[in-house]
């Protein structure tokens, strides 16, 4: 795929995913509205933070970052019929289907003792309904494994629309149940939108699959050579991705040891911080990462290398200025997205205390991230691993320590940044001398300066706005004249970074400007 496909697909990617953060945005403004930041809403975010961390198991996380790189060699190896990659497909769509059956199985007969083992939930009825919900929320965990699963094989022969789309019906589902359904079933409302905003992206993505003739078949034969490359890969991806799942739930654990409420702002911190992080990363991540498998296939790893420095670089490129407007603009930002009806201004501060620290972060988290799709691309599974277990200890240690000497819900994030540092810093030493090599190479450097450079006209007026705004405008929280106003300032940010890109020859932009003029041509 060439670099002027890539950003095309990155760039449908990004709005695809703009529109998907934009309801998600609005899928957690309506649990405000609806649950503020009580103990019901903590429930509720708390018994579904459980099956969604399990996505990085089952669904876009381990299991696709160890069957995309096979399932890349195994569509080279086929010519028009599919044959390798068919056969490859049926099998693993047998192994999603054991998996989910188990996990639902298991969920049923233990949903309490799950909840008991992993929260400081103590009331009888509190611990009914996040059990309750648990399950529920499990089987939406299944459905969803198989929609990734199906994105992830649509991605791998290039082809990003349909599965960029389809999780825009989830958030629209949940939207819709919640505010139609409330009031019958309370927060069941939640877990009716999720499951039918489940189902309805595992049949979107599957039919998308039965356009390029793959179907819902199984094969039982696993003695298979292709299928135990993925198993391989997918045993320590698991084992690093478990670290993540477990690192993120003693997080929530801490969390429901302090005050009511942190639970709720924590998640809704991490919503409104993975809205531009998934818009810029995900969408760049998710079309480079096949490439990259591809590229380290070929003898020469010439091309492999500068796609590393181009996502990294690209990843760059849009996130410096977001964790900047996200530090300066975070309080703002989460008043007018989230302040209304039961979310009161001070679950808007202590929301934006914790989005404070995650916005610094975003850029290293990025980085952490891709690198280590870069190193499953590679096959490196064990370096991932390491850096998996740096970050874990880390994490949970410093939020331990933090919270001990009184820094409150704030310790979440600002362990998580730390960690990551760490855990880059450690896949950063254990890589490859080509990819250590590139960090120190001139034309990256020089890149890298000349994005630094290019942010500082947006730095300047994020301290002119902080020096000049004393009037605390967004205490009112969510109505037009504030979002007008929070309106205003993103668009002068964005003429500034846009302005600043151009002058300074940012290497994305100036893809695209090639590609316009290859199409007036």
């Amino acid at each position: 795929m060439g670099k002027n496909k890539r950003a095309k697909n990155s760039l449908l990617l990004m709005v695809a995913t703009l529109i998907s953060r934009i309801l998600g945005i609005l899928r957690s403004r309506t649990i405000a509205v609806f649950f503020g930041a009580t103990k019901v809403a903590d429930i509720i975010n708390f018994s579904f933070n459980i099956p969604n961390n399990f996505r990085k198991l089952f669904a876009e996380g381990a299991l696709s970052s160890a069957f995309i790189p096979v399932f890349v060699s195994e569509i080279e190896k086929d010519e028009d019929n599919l044959a390798h990659s068919k056969a490859l497909f049926y099998k693993m769509q047998t192994f999603q289907l054991i998996v989910c059956t188990l996990l639902i199985v298991i969920t049923w007969f233990f949903k309490e003792s799950i909840i008991l083992s992993l929260s400081e939930f103590s009331q009888q009825k509190d611990i009914e309904l996040a059990s309750n919900l648990l399950f529920y929320f499990v089987i939406f965990l299944c459905f969803i494994s198989f929609a990734s699963f199906y994105a992830s094989l649509l991605q791998s022969h290039n082809k990003f629309f349909v599965a960029a789309l389809a999780p825009l019906f989830f958030s629209i589902a949940v939207i819709f149940s919640i505010n139609y359904f409330e009031k019958q079933i309370g927060p069941y409302s939640m877990a009716l939108g999720v499951l039918i905003g489940g189902f309805g992206q595992f049949l979107i993505n599957y039919f998308a699959l039965r356009k390029i003739d793959y179907k819902f078949k199984f094969s039982l034969n696993l003695n298979d050579e292709a299928f135990k490359k993925v198993l391989k890969g997918w045993a320590p991806v698991t084992v690093t991705s478990v670290l993540a799942i477990v690192t993120q739930q003693v997080s929530f654990y801490f969390a429901s040891t302090l005050s009511e409420g942190t639970i709720t702002a924590f998640t809704n911190a991490i919503i409104v911080w993975q809205a531009p992080y998934g818009i810029f990363y995900s969408a760049i991540a998710t079309v480079f990462f096949p490439a990259l498998a591809g590229a380290f296939l070929a003898p020469s790893k010439e091309e492999f290398i500068d796609l590393v420095s181009k996502g990294l670089l690209y990843i760059a490129t849009f996130l410096f200025p977001i964790a900047i407007l996200l530090v300066t603009l975070g309080n703002e930002t989460t008043a007018v997205l989230l302040q209304s009806g039961k979310f009161g201004l001070s679950d808007t501060l202590v929301t934006g205390e914790i989005l404070l620290y995650f916005a610094i972060g975003m850029p290293i988290v990025a980085w952490y991230g891709f690198l280590q799709r870069v190193h499953y691309s590679a096959k490196s599974f064990k370096t991932t691993l390491y850096g998996a277990i740096g970050i874990s200890v880390v994490d949970i240690t410093l939020t331990y320590i933090l919270i001990k000497n009184a820094f409150g819900p704030k310790s979440l994030s600002l362990a998580n940044t730390v960690s990551h540092t760490i855990g880059l810093l450690i896949l950063l030493l254990l890589s490859s001398k080509e990819i250590k090599k590139l960090f120190i190479e001139k034309r990256f450097v020089k890149n890298l300066f000349k994005l630094a450079v290019a942010n500082i006209p947006l730095i300047t007026l994020s301290l002119v706005y902080c020096h000049f705004n004393t009037g605390n405008w967004w205490h009112s929280g969510s109505n037009k004249e504030n979002a007008l106003k929070l309106a205003l300032l993103y668009f002068i940010a964005l003429f500034v970074v846009t302005l600043s890109y151009l002058i300074a020859k940012v290497d994305f932009m100036t893809i695209f400007k090639r590609g316009q003029k290859r199409v007036k041509s």
